[in-house]
């Protein structure tokens, strides 16, 4: 409803993009050089954990990141989490 009133009121297109949370894995020690290339890019690192890094991107982050990261194995979108104390969990 708010996107439809808008679009009466600007005279060119507004896209709402969402926020995502991506997960980029690599290599045991390349975590630096991935991290350089995410922060070239222009995205926020969150998190960095052996062979992979978590960053904020928008849906054209996951784009970009999959052309341009070189380093990176696989992007992921983190869709959620949780805590698990057992296997059995």
């Amino acid at each position: 409803m708010l996107q439809q009133n808008l679009k009466l009121l600007l005279p060119f297109p507004i896209r709402i993009l969402m926020k995502l949370q991506l997960v980029a894995t690599c290599l045991f020690g390349l975590e630096h050089l991935l991290g350089e290339e995410i922060e070239a890019l222009g995205y926020e690192r969150i998190s960095t954990i052996d062979g992979r890094i978590t960053f904020a991107g928008d849906e054209e982050a996951v784009a970009l990141s999959n052309i341009f990261l070189r380093y990176a194995e696989r992007v992921f979108i983190k869709l959620g989490s949780f805590s698990a104390a057992s296997f059995e969990e």
